[in-house]
């Protein structure tokens, strides 16, 4: 079977790195249509079993690239002419039209709910779209359900190992005694009018950093000025163990709020967008995280949760309960080769 892969994101790249090697591993051919952003070269290169092209892009801007997702639309376009695939997958879906016009299956696996712009210009579209049972909007009958979230096909116990390793490339680092700050850029489309931390930053900063060493991660590097000292880069491929090694996560960014969780990483979320189902569900019934749409609450929950951090005991907890929801979840990675490889219903 022919198989092509639209990554629009470089999150994605994990997302499809393993269902990729095991298909290669099976007798599948893939292609994988990448985007042209640095950090998902980079993690191209390092997961270099994955067949990828990545189509030259004109700009930079991200609020809203028309001209990009005209110009990528012609690229996938071309891909199907040129690779005959058998099926497309992707995560957001948005070049679903492509593989409409040209008669080629198309599955979408999603887990945003607020991305509703994408989801009325590339659902319409989409053969099957495939989406954790957390959800909470119903998608119609095109829509399947399965348990378990996104992050979980790459940072299963299963597939992701603690390297210790990873302390001797970054010498800098305490092990288990540093906190994360994820950032965002806030530049996309979705991002328009929501704020996270903000400000609120400095205070939080100023209050923890005699106790705990302070990482900065922050999208396109935006650290806030005068906190460039607690600025770290890693590799791309490097970020999941940054998070598997500290002591606890505060961020702006959903994704790494839930890659923290399955970590067994306490983590509070400060973000005024909209929900999503895979953060109420970690947050609800695992306690994994603790989310907030205003900063003033968040930072104060975060300082609150630090300090019960000290009890290694309670440490230990977090561990037990993710590893718990790992078990309450499906092999995802299972589950995604089953619906590429199975004949459409």
């Amino acid at each position: 079977m022919r198989v092509l892969i639209e990554a629009h994101h470089p999150a994605h790249i994990h997302f499809w790195k393993y269902p990729v090697l095991e298909l290669i591993e099976r007798g599948h051919e893939i292609l994988m249509i990448g985007r042209d952003r640095d950090v998902m070269r980079r993690l191209l290169e390092v997961y270099d079993w994955i067949p990828a092209e990545i189509p030259t892009r004109r700009t930079g801007k991200n609020k809203f690239p028309l001209v990009e997702m005209l110009e990528r639309q012609w690229a996938v376009a071309q891909a199907i002419r040129r690779f005959k695939p058998d099926v497309i997958a992707s995560l957001m879906g948005s070049y679903t039209q492509s593989a409409k016009l040209l008669g080629v299956r198309n599955l979408v696996f999603t887990d945003s709910e607020f991305q509703h712009f994408n989801h009325r210009i590339a659902h319409p579209f989409a053969d099957e779209i495939h989406t954790p049972d957390c959800f909470y909007k119903d998608l119609g009958r095109k829509q399947w359900r399965y348990q378990g979230i996104h992050e979980l096909i790459f940072l299963s116990p299963v597939r992701f190992v603690r390297d210790a390793s990873f302390l001797g490339r970054y010498p800098q680092l305490q092990s288990d005694h540093y906190i994360v700050l994820r950032l965002s850029a806030w530049n996309t489309f979705h991002d328009l009018d929501h704020v996270g931390i903000g400000d609120q930053v400095y205070s939080f900063v100023e209050r923890v950093k005699n106790d705990y060493q302070i990482v900065i991660s922050a999208e396109e590097s935006k650290v806030p000025p005068g906190l460039e000292e607690h600025a770290l880069t890693v590799a791309p491929e490097d970020f999941h163990q940054l998070l598997a090694h500290s002591q606890f996560v505060l961020s702006e960014g959903a994704s790494t709020a839930s890659e923290a969780a399955c970590l067994g990483v306490p983590c509070v979320y400060v973000n005024s967008t909209e929900a999503r189902g895979y953060l109420r569900l970690l947050e609800d019934r695992y306690q994994l995280i603790r989310g907030f749409s205003e900063p003033v609450t968040g930072i104060a929950a975060a300082l609150e949760w630090l300090d019960s951090l000290n009890d290694p005991a309670v440490r230990l907890q977090f561990v037990e309960v993710a590893t718990g929801f790992v078990e309450d979840s499906i092999d995802l990675v299972d589950y995604v080769i089953e619906q590429l490889t199975r004949e459409s219903c």
